[in-house]
C-alpha cells in the first residue's frame, strides 16, 4: 500500500510556469487545482518564474495583452509568496529552464511541484519534493 505524505495548511507547493499558462490562458482543470491550492496551502513562486510567464504569455499564440499579463502577475503575487532563491541552481534537467523550478522548490523546501512538463514529471521526486501533474495531485490529495 502506497503511503501518501499528509497535507495541511502548512503544505508548501511550487507551480511550474506551464501550469500557470494553462490556468490563465486556458482556464479549466489546472485553474481549479490552482484555485484550490491557493486557498488551502502555502504557495511560492519566484521572480524568475513570473518573468518567464510574462515572456511566454506575450507570445502571439496566447494573444495576451500587456494589461492582462499585468493582472495575472498581480494575482500571482497575491496568491503566492514571491522569493528570489539564492541557493545553487541545479543542473540536472534536459531543459535548463526547468532547473529554476527545482531551485525554487529546494529554496522553499516545497512538499510538491505541480507541473505538466514531462521532463520534470519523469524525475518523480527531487530531494524531498514530490513532482506531480495537476491531475495526479487532484486524484491523490483533493478528490476524497
Amino acid at each position: 500500500m502506497e503511503t501518501r505524505p499528509s497535507i495541511s495548511a502548512s503544505t508548501v507547493i511550487v507551480f511550474d510556469t506551464n501550469v500557470f499558462i494553462s490556468t490563465f490562458a486556458f482556464p479549466g482543470f489546472s485553474a481549479n487545482v490552482h484555485d484550490f491550492c491557493a486557498v488551502n496551502f502555502q504557495l511560492f513562486t519566484s521572480e524568475w518564474v513570473l518573468n518567464e510567464l510574462d515572456r511566454k504569455l506575450g507570445l502571439p499564440k496566447f494573444r495576451c495583452s500587456i494589461e492582462r499579463r499585468s493582472a495575472i502577475n498581480e494575482t500571482l503575487r497575491i496568491r503566492h509568496k514571491v522569493v528570489v532563491p539564492d541557493n545553487e541552481l541545479p543542473s540536472i534537467c534536459r531543459d535548463a529552464d526547468d532547473n529554476h523550478i527545482l531551485q525554487l522548490a529546494e529554496f522553499v523546501n516545497a512538499d510538491f511541484i505541480i507541473t505538466g512538463d514531462r521532463n520534470l514529471l519523469d524525475l518523480v521526486q527531487f530531494d524531498s519534493t514530490e513532482i506531480l501533474s495537476p491531475r495526479e495531485f487532484y486524484d491523490r490529495y483533493i478528490q476524497q
